[in-house]
């Protein structure tokens, strides 16, 4: 009985290699999100000679100074068809994300209220979901055999509800609405193996 567990464990280990040995990998880091002290990772398998699939997220847990804030959770999956060899080159995909914002805010210009709210000054989306999906394209660098350095855009459409708050005042409970607009923006560095 040992020894078929052993064999069953030295199998699947050696299957996991073959797979890592047919396939590339590249473990990711957007740059944008780092420069606003966002935790973030993505893992993409390039599973076909011209396609890959990744799976990617960012955390930001951190309230900024001032008025502003940029707390989030995000997931966001997305599939790529390479138009030369996966991992180089041009790219079209399609995304979809997901997440969720305790307090995020601080930086927008909403006029609308001012009728209502004479002395509104800052506006905060909190407790608010997210989720939708997009298109883009992007284009990536090889730097070296495992660094390549990406450059993405997104468009695509989210539907987010919330509640709206300014200086601490709740102007609107289960607020609901569309965005159409930029979903994905990157610059990525890659580590590929």
């Amino acid at each position: 009985m040992k020894a078929r567990i052993i064999t069953l464990i030295i199998a699947a280990f050696v299957g996991i290699g073959s797979l890592g040995a047919q396939n590339r990998w590249a473990l990711k880091t957007n740059l944008l999100h780092d420069a606003t002290a966002s935790v973030n990772l993505a893992l993409e398998w390039g599973f076909a000679p011209h396609w890959s699939i990744e799976a990617g997220g960012s955390l930001n847990k951190w309230q900024l100074p001032g008025e502003l804030s940029l707390r989030h959770a995000i997931v966001q999956p997305e599939l790529r068809y390479w138009f030369c060899d996966r991992f180089s080159g041009w790219f079209v995909d399609a995304h979809l994300l997901g997440g969720y914002t305790p307090k995020f805010g601080g930086f927008w210009d909403f006029s609308q209220y001012y009728e209502k709210f004479p002395n509104l000054k800052t506006f905060y989306l909190q407790k608010a979901w997210m989720m939708g999906g997009g298109l883009g394209f992007g284009y990536d660098f090889i730097l070296s055999r495992h660094l390549n350095l990406e450059l993405e855009m997104g468009l695509g459409y989210m539907y987010v509800t919330g509640d709206e708050y300014s200086d601490g005042v709740l102007i609107l409970q289960g607020s609901k609405f569309d965005y159409l607009g930029p979903t994905r923006l990157a610059v990525t560095i890659s580590y590929l193996f």
